[in-house]
């Protein structure tokens, strides 16, 4: 073998293996990039998507609060209605029970009455039953306008408990 050959060949061998591990070193940190850039670009999109999940929740906060409120004023306005209803209600029985005593003796006190006395029972009697009828048109409005509310109360608490999430382990409603 020639002697300049050899160490030609040891040197063109040496430069090959310098050459190979400096062109897979390059190849490593390219690959090493790609794999950091797709890593960021997944941990973005994972980002995104819990972002929104924060904002979907903060929006249905907001309208189980909103719900919330509404019924707390239903409830409110329930509540001062029944106190209403309540005062109308001893009203009525204290005026049914002072005509009770009123017309205990009216048969007898008619009959023995003269006719301007009659006159004024007959005039007295009327606005009674007028007022009566007056008192029970505005119960009658009242409680209507109650069971107006108490229908958006029923609708409120229906709206509530089919915007509240059903999950697998709850039987649907």
């Amino acid at each position: 073998m020639i002697p300049g050959l050899s160490t030609h060949l040891i040197a063109a061998g040496a430069a090959l293996a310098i050459g190979a591990s400096g062109a897979w070193w390059v190849q490593a940190q390219r690959y090493g990039l790609e794999i950091e850039q797709i890593k960021h670009q997944q941990t973005t999109a994972d980002l995104a998507t819990t972002t929104q999940a924060v904002q979907d929740m903060a929006g249905f906060q907001k309208g189980l609060n909103d719900a919330l409120t509404s019924f707390q004023t239903a409830q409110q306005k329930n509540t001062q209605a029944q106190q209403d209803l309540g005062r109308l209600l001893l009203d009525l029985r204290g005026t049914t029970a002072g005509l009770r005593s009123d017309f205990a003796g009216l048969p007898q006190r008619i009959a023995t009455a003269a006719q301007p006395a009659l006159a004024e029972y007959a005039s007295a009697c009327t606005a009674v039953f007028q007022e009566l009828a007056d008192r029970g048109g505005r119960m009658a409005e009242r409680g209507a306008e109650l069971a107006r509310q108490a229908d958006g109360h029923a609708a409120d608490a229906g709206l509530m408990r089919q915007a509240w999430p059903v999950t697998s382990a709850e039987p649907a409603r």
